[in-house]
């Protein structure tokens, strides 16, 4: 059996799955003191806490995430003030509205982007390819296209992932969390101002329209959802992007059945997205009497719902959850969370993978694994291959 005293922060970053595998057949909840929080591991347990927002709370003591953005978000709130966080985001990333103008857009920047890889021969997928879709892409649904490039809203993800994935408080992470935020906030304010004086249909104009009060109430309000956006909407889909073409990579008879037959493509992505979350765990509060599986935790503690485990969790998806089969029967996943914090991007991030995936291997009918690179996968808050090396022909 495990021994949780010993379990590191940096051990968790390497390879969580086979700690998360022990931490399972040990109890509903375990207590991490790596991180000071109460894993909650198995299926059945996360999704009891993710649904019960009166025992496991989204708002948090010492909550990571409310420093790393700013203030309280649409993801560290429930109830009525959680929805009307949620509310100016519906009209970009609601399912119709996401069908409605992102489609076209995902093809055009994947031909693009796919251009510039066709005459290397070789290409590194995560930063070549994946990232900087999902960051124009996102740039381009929040209509910020013209005022940030790539490597500006990659060094803004770092940043905020850093700081929200900060449980242990280490100095350094806060100190880049902090100077990324405050860039987002110098950058994006002469926006927030022309949508005051000016509204319009744009979600920076819905935000700063959402709430009473004065430019820098609003603006207050609304900045930590839209870091939460900016942090989820490159990570899902552009990591998870990277993890789904590993996964067919890795299996080549599972990609030629995808080659084959198109309409395989998103079970891919969901086997995919279950295999390795790109967003592996959900911070909740512990209150009075909360219980998970008939297991009481401390009160005033704080708990992780972690949804990576969740997702390998044998009880559910049988022995070989930690293979991946396109050909699994078809079973829910959590990758997009559960209950009253579903993903609000979770459409977004499906039809992006399925746009670039299919784009990618159309492209490449002799794309495979570049032999002479090890595909290393890293980190347990947020995990992805951290470089996807490939040859093209």
């Amino acid at each position: 059996m495990i021994d949780v005293d010993s379990v590191s922060v940096a051990e968790l970053e390497k390879d969580p799955y086979p700690i998360y595998a022990e931490l399972r057949r040990m109890a509903p909840a375990v207590y991490m003191p790596c991180l000071d929080v109460w894993m909650i591991v198995r299926h059945a347990g996360v999704t009891e806490a993710a649904t019960d927002p009166e025992a496991f709370p989204a708002h948090v003591e010492r909550s990571p995430t409310d420093r790393a953005l700013g203030g309280v978000s649409m993801m560290t709130t429930d109830g009525d003030p959680a929805k009307e966080r949620r509310r100016p985001f519906d009209g970009t990333f609601r399912p119709r509205a996401v069908e409605a103008s992102m489609p076209d857009v995902f093809d055009t920047l994947c031909g693009r982007l796919l251009d510039d890889l066709g005459s290397a021969g070789r290409a590194e997928l995560v930063s070549e390819y994946f990232e900087p879709l999902s960051l124009l892409a996102l740039a381009h649904a929040m209509e910020i296209d013209d005022l940030v490039d790539v490597p500006t809203l990659r060094r803004w993800f770092g940043g905020l992932a850093a700081g929200v994935s900060n449980y242990e408080d280490d100095p350094e992470k806060t100190a880049f969390c902090d100077s990324v935020s405050a860039e987002i906030d110098q950058t994006l304010r002469p926006r927030f101002e022309k949508a005051y004086a000016e509204p319009d249909e744009s979600l920076l104009s819905r935000l700063v329209q959402g709430v009473e009060g004065d430019l820098d109430e609003r603006i207050e309000w609304a900045m930590p959802s839209l870091k939460l956006v900016l942090l989820g909407g490159l990570q899902e889909p552009a990591h998870g992007g990277a993890t789904v073409a590993y996964c067919l990579l890795a299996n080549p008879t599972q990609l030629e059945d995808v080659r084959r037959d198109r309409d395989l493509l998103p079970a891919a992505v969901e086997e995919g997205l279950r295999w390795t979350a790109p967003i592996g765990n959900l911070l909740r509060g512990i209150t009075p009497g909360a219980t998970v599986e008939g297991m009481e935790l401390p009160s005033g503690d704080r708990a992780i719902l972690v949804v990576a485990s969740a997702n390998r969790d044998h009880e559910v998806f049988g022995p070989g959850s930690d293979e991946f089969d396109l050909h699994r029967p078809k079973r829910a996943h959590l990758a997009f969370a559960t209950g009253p914090h579903y993903c609000i991007g979770h459409h977004f991030a499906r039809v992006q993978l399925r746009v670039a995936v299919d784009r990618l291997i159309d492209r490449f009918p002799a794309l495979r694994l570049d032999p002479d690179h090890e595909t290393v996968f890293a980190g347990h808050e947020y995990r992805s291959p951290k470089k996807l090396r490939v040859l093209l022909d």
